[in-house]
């Protein structure tokens, strides 16, 4: 069954870094980068608004262009490893141009993807992740992934042992024991993932969501808050049925008729802010984790041999 991951969890993950494994993670552009958002009536026209990119965390978040770099370099240094097992592989270099998903924080943002999708999201946003390579090859990429940690299960490939974590969780291994900054990133992550909690306490959220209710109960559907349908079970399956996107579509006109996402926004910004201020040490120390970690990844992509240790 799928389950959509909350975007607060997304955005934790590219503070952490984990969106340079295999995935690009949500957010990453400095706050304050995107435009402004369009009044109600014409945001069904106007480029999608990314609330998560203008959060005050999101700067101390991964760019697009950096994690592309990073996935890259990645990619690249799992090619040499490859060959040196005999094993050719050619890295797709990454695409910044793909679809992707409307900005899903605050739950379904646009009408025009909750008219095609629902809840689902933008299905030519979804990352193929297919390795291609021969069956035989693909213990060497993935390594031994259902061993236990210090078991001593080894895999050979032609007699040569390979990397417990493969040569694709080797070469992520190599940047982040160099470049990352564990504890640094994981205080962000606090801020990412809590922040979004308290808001919802939040008296103006509170009440916005009150207001949206009612705006749903007029068109036919009854829930406490944003985040009930979005986790509904009929909701979560491989089809689309007609009520989902019904729904989601009534969902965004009552977020736009009651400026619910503006005001969500808003309120958790304003606990960031203070969060912030509170842990600026930390998040400096990330934000140089950050650049040193994009800088090696832009040498090795430039073919510099001696970018990671």
């Amino acid at each position: 069954m799928r389950r959509l991951a909350p975007a607060c969890l997304a955005l934790a993950a590219a503070l952490l870094g984990c969106s340079s494994g295999s995935g690009s993670g949500e957010g990453g552009g400095p706050a304050g980068a995107a435009e402004k958002p369009a009044a109600s009536g014409d945001r069904a026209a106007a480029q999608p608004v990314s609330y998560t990119s203008r959060l005050p965390i999101a700067r101390y978040s991964y760019t697009e262009t950096e994690n592309a770099a990073i996935e890259y370099a990645q990619q690249l240094l799992t090619q040499r490893c490859l060959k040196s097992y005999g094993i050719a592989y050619e890295p797709e270099k990454p695409d910044q141009g793909s679809a992707e998903s409307a900005d899903r924080r605050y739950g379904v943002s646009n009408p025009t993807e909750a008219a095609l999708f629902g809840y689902h999201p933008n299905p030519d946003s979804l990352r193929d992740d297919q390795v291609d390579l021969p069956k035989e090859a693909l213990p060497v990429f993935y390594g031994n992934r259902s061993a236990a940690p210090g078991s001593g299960d080894e895999i050979r490939y032609k007699g040569k042992r390979v990397p417990d974590a493969g040569c694709f969780g080797q070469s992520v291994g190599k940047l982040s024991k160099e470049y990352d900054a564990p504890d640094a990133a994981a205080v962000a992550s606090r801020i990412a993932t809590g922040s979004y909690d308290e808001s919802l306490a939040d008296p103006a959220v509170k009440e916005v969501f009150r207001k949206w209710s009612s705006c749903m109960r007029k068109a036919g559907f009854r829930y406490a808050s944003p985040n009930e349908p979005v986790n509904k079970s009929e909701f979560q399956g491989d089809t689309i049925s007609a009520k989902e996107k019904k729904t989601a579509v009534a969902d965004v006109r009552c977020k736009e008729a009651t400026g619910l996402l503006d005001i969500w926004f808003k309120a958790e910004s304003a606990i960031q802010k203070t969060k912030v201020r509170e842990n600026a040490e930390a998040l400096e120390k990330l934000s140089a984790a950050h650049r040193k970690k994009a800088a090696a990844a832009r040498r090795i992509v430039a073919g510099d041999e001696g970018a990671a240790k």
